[in-house]
């Protein structure tokens, strides 16, 4: 059974992640819950915000043309909004894992990682309870930066937060130390950073030039620090929304068999969050009616409680 991967992200751990693939789907089979093996034919199809929404979209449509049965991607909030209505009108299900309220459809599936409502929600949260009262807000000019400033207005006020200044920046930006001189210059308590994210990991230096320190939390944008060990280090000081928790009695055992089987352990968000995609698509493909891309939409229409190593004791 073909399984499409959209990859619409430079993936500095891409091996990894298609590893992590293949093993649930290797689990699944293996336990029967699909009966036949799984084959993953992967497209890299780079998209926004470095490139255009037209690679990723030709690059779901290679998929399709295949005969996969259905795809896990595009990864990008950007990307899933632009294909949702070519994905409608093609007919072969996808899986995102986008944050936005704007993707959606017949076809259309999402097992997101974070959501931009609610990432906007708990970082008001968090930014309160640390005592903080005013903050400076950066969002990036895009779709879902807009969504996730539009969230956070909202949870500020209700946290009883003032924002002192509200800062733009592109997802490719020309002058970030001048944005966040503006910030600083207002002296807010901390910062809060709302967007996808590749503007972040070329901040420290800049900190540093300003001689600037602030609490600053960020989206889950965070989860960069996985990809690569240098973006790690750029990400040194920030706090951030992640959604892998060492108190699910799933993930322990989980990423104990992946480590076993990989050679090396990869724990973090990207490897629990592929592996409960893979348990979704193949439950989708066991409750198939037809193995056909219809015939899985269907049957992912009727997975229900299904227990997942990605987020709490109790997520489903």
């Amino acid at each position: 059974m073909k399984v499409g991967v959209l990859i619409d992200i430079d993936m500095g751990t891409k091996e990894d992640f298609l590893a992590t693939l293949r093993f649930g789907f290797d689990e699944a089979h293996a336990e029967g819950v699909i009966t036949r093996p799984v084959e993953l034919v992967v497209k890299e199809a780079i998209g926004l915000p470095r490139l255009e929404a037209k690679n990723t979209i030709d690059g779901y449509l290679a998929l399709a043309a295949e005969g996969v049965l259905c795809v896990i991607g595009p990864l990008i909030t950007d990307n899933s909004i632009a294909l949702a209505p070519v994905i409608d009108r093609t007919g072969v299900p996808a899986v995102t894992w986008t944050g936005t309220d704007r993707y959606h459809g017949q076809y259309c599936f999402n097992l997101g990682n974070g959501g931009l409502a609610e990432e906007a929600a708990i970082m008001a949260a968090w930014i309160r309870r640390r005592g903080y009262t005013t903050v400076g807000m950066i969002h990036e000019i895009s779709p879902g930066g807009v969504e996730y400033a539009s969230n956070f207005r909202y949870y500020a006020a209700r946290a009883r937060l003032d924002v002192l200044i509200e800062a733009y920046t592109t997802q490719v930006p020309d002058d970030l130390e001048g944005v966040l001189r503006k910030i600083r210059d207002q002296r807010p308590d901390c910062l809060a950073y709302l967007g996808y994210g590749y503007p972040t990991i070329l901040m420290a230096p800049m900190f540093r030039n300003l001689g600037w320190d602030p609490p600053r939390i960020m989206t889950s944008a965070f989860q960069f620090c996985y990809a690569k060990p240098e973006w790690m280090a750029a990400l040194e000081g920030w706090y951030g929304i992640d959604q892998m928790c060492e108190e699910n009695p799933r993930l322990g055992p989980m990423l104990d068999r992946f480590a076993a089987h990989l050679g090396k352990r990869r724990d973090h968000t990207v490897t629990a969050l592929s592996y409960d995609t893979t348990r979704l698509i193949a439950e989708g493909l066991a409750r198939a009616p037809l193995l056909t891309p219809a015939g899985v939409k269907d049957g992912l229409e009727r997975v229900r409680m299904l227990p997942a190593v990605n987020g709490g004791p109790r997520t489903h």
